[in-house]
């Protein structure tokens, strides 16, 4: 007897085994359906350039942005020797299926304890991989290319997990670790985990231990791997000045990222659709009975949400304390709702559909129910045959996002060129709208407007650098798409004061100028030109 009990738990076990697989395996392709897009993604050039930098200094060693202080020194480790040693294509395609399996690995853990059924819990992940992309309010994503934050995501959905289970302190550890990767993402989940898990010890009703032995090693663990992420963070800071501080929360916050962090430049349209999904998400909580794990859970959503409002009333002072306004607003209060409300909502939609006893009212609404299903379905069905678009394998002529604002074709073809026929230690001036110049070229630049380092003294230095490169009248607000348009005194002055050797401009920049140089390449829309410009052709 005792034999065949072994042999039925074996048999078990591998079967809990294979269904966790068989799950992880249609969750990543969920998320690749939605985030497979071609290289280089929209800060794929951005964090991959940095990782095989910080492994080969000699790399673009003259590139600004690339001597610029790290704040992701946790990703650049685990990366950094991929990038260096393969393609960057080669690294950001590994970097993307290891982060997509990791957000599959970590939605699993969060749900399985709410969603004991195989089919609702893939109802949820197409209710989450549709709510992750249409309800952000401030621009936040986790399902995308290749980035620190992707693998922080999947720490959180983890950690969000455990709160589920009311397993705090690991809910804690993995926040902490999340913050290793990336110091905001899990650092607002450690506070909401932390702010969540005091109020329930308030409550008597609710029985919590946070002083035995392993409870108290989880929270010290998950100081120390916090303390991964936010002290090279703190570091690129420390020692300067507070007035470079203040100049550069503005520039950050107002002249490079208002999209994501200042509210009154928000997209009505995105703040409108993610106040309904929080309003839904009420609704459906209220049509549905008590249950104490899905309340953790909802708490620590209902704590992201209060610290977006905190954001929003933080914003209110801009008028009469712009700087400590913006010292403030540069944390990223809203990317927390922005990743956790889509996680609410498909949790909540799941159980008011698939739980019998999800509401009392009865009759047509089981109707009702079928009819919300199947829209949805279909709804998951046209988006991902929208997304089959882009798919690198059926689409090549499909653009990558981070070159949206150059043209694509042309702007490969001069990257290739440059990367065959000019000196490796080559620094250029590059087109304003230029993203992924470090990637396909593999040369330094002087500035580019996507790259903006982390530490306060480079940000003002990339402002100032921005402004000579681009600006007509001294302010950032207006800017040309190409240093030629300034005039041939006032591109040899820039290419003297920034040691560069060659610029790029666009063809419709290089045509207007009134005295043409020689171009060393031309195609249809971009040309090369080598500087300082000494005897214009007339």
């Amino acid at each position: 007897m005792g034999q065949m009990a072994g042999e039925k738990n074996r048999y078990d076990y591998l079967n809990v085994v294979l269904l966790a697989l068989t799950e992880w395996a249609i969750f990543t392709f969920v998320f690749a359906v939605a985030g497979a897009w071609p290289a280089p993604d929209v800060n794929e050039g951005y964090y991959l350039a940095k990782a095989r930098h910080s492994v080969n200094p000699e790399w673009c060693e003259s590139d600004f942005f690339l001597q610029s202080g790290d704040a992701h020194g946790l990703f650049f480790l685990i990366l950094g020797p991929l990038a260096a040693s393969a393609t960057l294509s080669t690294a950001a395609w590994v970097g993307r299926w290891a982060g997509w399996l990791a957000l599959a690995v970590g939605f699993r853990h969060a749900i399985v304890q709410l969603s004991p059924s195989c089919l609702h819990r893939l109802f949820a992940i197409t209710v989450f991989s549709l709510a992750a992309r249409y309800t952000t309010m401030a621009g936040e994503w986790m399902i995308g290319g290749c980035e620190a934050k992707v693998f922080a995501w999947a720490l959180v959905l983890g950690a969000w997990g455990e709160s589920v289970r009311g397993r705090w302190a690991y809910a804690w550890l993995l926040s902490g670790a999340a913050t290793a990767f990336h110091p905001l993402v899990g650092g607002w989940m450690m506070i909401a985990i932390g702010f969540v898990a005091i109020m329930q010890s308030m409550d008597r009703r609710v029985q919590t231990d946070w002083l035995n032995f392993r409870a108290l090693s989880c929270v010290i663990a998950g100081l120390v791997l916090a303390l991964c992420g936010v002290w090279p963070a703190m570091q690129i800071s420390s020692g300067v000045a507070a007035g470079i501080r203040e100049q550069a929360a503005a520039i950050y916050v107002v002249d490079r990222l208002p999209h994501h962090l200042l509210p009154g430049s928000f997209q009505e349209s995105l703040v409108t659709r993610h106040l309904l999904a929080v309003i839904f998400c009420g609704v459906l909580y209220t049509a549905l009975p008590y249950d104490s794990h899905r309340k953790r859970g909802l708490m620590i959503v209902l704590a992201a949400v209060l610290i977006s409002c905190s954001g929003f009333v933080i914003s209110l002072c801009e008028p009469f304390a712009p700087y400590f306004t913006y010292g403030l607003l540069r944390f990223y209060w809203f990317r927390l709702a922005d990743g956790l409300v889509p996680l609410g909502l498909c949790v909540l939609l799941t159980h008011f559909l698939f739980l019998p006893q999800a509401t009392r009212l009865g009759g047509p609404l089981c109707g009702r129910r079928s009819c919300l299903t199947a829209l949805v379905l279909c709804f998951f069905a046209y988006d991902s045959i929208i997304q089959s678009r882009h798919w690198p394998l059926l689409a090549n002529s499909f653009h990558p996002r981070s070159d949206k604002l150059v043209e694509s074709a042309s702007w490969s073809e001069v990257c290739q060129w440059v990367q065959k026929e000019t000196p490796p230690a080559a620094c250029f001036l590059t087109p304003r709208g230029a993203a992924s110049f470090l990637w396909r070229a593999q040369r330094s630049e002087v500035v580019a407007w996507k790259n903006v380092p982390q530490d306060p003294i480079s940000i003002v230095e990339w402002r100032d650098r921005v402004i000579d490169c681009f600006s007509y009248d001294g302010t950032i607000q207006n800017l040309a798409r190409s240093t030629c348009s300034l005039g041939m005194a006032r591109l040899n002055r820039v290419a003297n004061t920034y040691n560069a050797d060659f610029i790029i401009a666009p063809l419709k920049s290089f045509n207007a100028m009134p005295r043409q140089p020689r171009a060393m390449y031309r195609n249809k829309h971009y040309v090369v030109i080598e500087i300082p410009i000494d005897n214009p052709i007339e």
